[in-house]
């Protein structure tokens, strides 16, 4: 690992730079407060082919991470110049900086790489069971569309009944490329697909799989219990009934049932993963659905006959997992969304609730001379340059993604261990995390600034927190404000 001279800067800092941070953990506390809500942290920072040590990482994320359910974290020139990322483009250095940071908390859910462009998601191990899902997709903008100098990666999950989408990006450099970031960035828009990503769905299976273990591995607890009473219950069950068994949690009856009915269950688990993996070989289009859904209602038919044969004795144990699913409600596109074959097929951009873009994406100002940048830097009044932004006319064209107002200066570009601008190349607002949903309601920009105490780079990272609501259908009408809340907007 290699040490860069803003070290002994930061560490200079620290004390300090903490103390402000500290200042605000009322206020991240209040950011979070429903289980039915995401709070997703964001970041982009281009690295400049550096390594950051581990002084350096504390300094890109809250001082409180347990607040936040996910953290995309997504880089460009990550440990290496871009070239030498197009021939070694393992990112595994800083994935386990990042793993080691985060702590026994937080699982890496997946990770896409593309040459210098990488994106990374970690969740919070409490939420990682209701993620599925997993997709990944990469895309070259670099030379002639073929070669990955340049590009975009991106990461893909379902959570509950939404489709998020995050995409990191290193657009076209230069501040006369602008026609070209504009070509690519509709090309990512249109054309970016993803698909499924083995590697983090074993991952993500793997996990859940050591949780039901650790769980099997709770000692019972004996109650009494009529058992005749329990099986008419079962067997007579009406619609509430229906809805409590939801929740119930397996009923044995004695311990060699017991030990029966796990065998059995791993049985039906091996079974089970040994066919998707099947099916992810070969799509099967031509699959019939009302068959699909006959097997699983009989799956479930043999679940329970196995639950209530045989069970003569009073004595009942409670067992943390459960036996089966509830399948109650299943429709038809809850047979689509777990069916392996349709699920390995892509999806492109249109097809997800949430999409958070963020990047270097190299878009300049458009300054005259040298000597009116310099004096309209020297003011550190944002509002002035924004009006000359590339990348804010084009958002406004096209309409489709929103941003937050800027209220932090130009991130590129700047003299090493400096805060002083290095006018060898225009600066600008390179540096960007930009989002739409479908719904614009379902999505809060809470905060959109840059972190200026991090000398890394010739860049300054910069961050976003979304909130991404699940249940309160009310919020379209407490959200009026589009394309403009500010770094103070803290809402919900």
């Amino acid at each position: 690992m290699t040490e860069n001279n803003s070290s002994k800067k930061v560490h200079k800092n620290l004390e300090e730079y903490y103390k402000s941070k500290i200042s605000n953990i009322n206020e991240e506390n209040s950011l979070n407060n429903n289980n039915d809500n995401l709070l997703i942290y964001v970041l982009t920072f281009n690295m400049k082919g550096r390594t950051p040590s581990e002084s350096d990482i504390p300094l890109l994320f809250p001082h409180d991470i347990n607040k936040f359910d996910l953290f995309v974290i997504s880089t460009q020139e990550c440990l290496r110049s871009i070239l030498s990322s197009m021939i070694i483009s393992s990112k595994d250095e800083w994935i386990n900086l990042l793993s080691k940071f985060f702590g026994d908390n937080f699982l890496n859910l997946i990770n896409s790489n593309l040459g210098p462009c990488h994106l990374c998601v970690f969740v919070k191990k409490e939420k990682a069971k209701h993620f599925h899902e997993l997709r990944s997709g990469e895309l070259e903008t670099g030379l002639f569309n073929f070669f990955s100098n340049k590009g975009a990666v991106s990461a893909s999950m379902k959570y509950k009944d939404k489709n998020i989408l995050f995409i990191g990006c290193h657009l076209a450099a230069g501040h006369n490329e602008n026609n070209k970031r504009n070509e690519s960035l509709l090309r990512i828009k249109t054309t970016l697909k993803t698909s499924i990503n083995i590697e983090a769905k074993n991952k993500l299976k793997s996990y859940k799989k050591n949780i039901n273990e650790s769980l099997n591995k709770f000692q019972s607890t004996e109650i009494m219990y009529d058992n005749n009473n329990f099986k008419n219950n079962l067997i007579n069950i009406n619609q509430e009934q229906n809805d409590t068994l939801k929740y119930t949690k397996t009923f044995v009856f004695n311990k060699n049932i017991n030990q029966n009915l796990n065998e059995h269950k791993e049985n039906i688990n091996n079974n089970k993963e040994k066919e998707e993996e099947k099916n992810d070989k070969k799509l099967n289009d031509n699959l019939d659905l009302n068959e699909l859904k006959e097997i699983e209602s009989e799956k479930d038919e043999n679940e329970k006959n196995i639950l209530m044969e045989n069970h003569n004795d009073k004595d009942i144990e409670i067992k943390m997992p459960e036996l089966f699913e509830d399948k109650q409600n299943m429709t038809i596109n809850s047979i689509i969304s777990n069916n392996p074959e349709i699920k390995a097929k892509e999806k492109t951009m249109d097809e997800y609730d949430f999409v958070i873009l963020s990047g270097d994406l190299n878009y300049r100002i458009d300054f005259n001379i040298k000597d009116d940048i310099d004096e309209l830097i020297k003011q550190k009044n944002p509002e002035i340059l924004w009006d000359k932004d590339q990348l804010t006319k084009e958002i406004k064209r096209e309409n489709e993604f929103q941003e937050g107002i800027i209220n932090f200066m130009p991130t590129y570009k700047y003299k090493d261990n400096s805060d002083e601008y290095d006018y060898e190349r225009k600066p600008g607002w390179t540096d960007r995390i930009l989002y739409k949903s479908k719904k614009n309601y379902d999505i809060m920009l809470c905060k959109y600034n840059c972190i200026k105490e991090v000398y890394l780079s010739d860049h300054k990272p910069v961050y976003a927190v979304f909130k991404i609501n699940f249940k309160n259908k009310n919020m379209e009408q407490n959200c009026k404000i589009k394309n403009n809340i500010s770094d103070d907007c803290i809402l919900f």
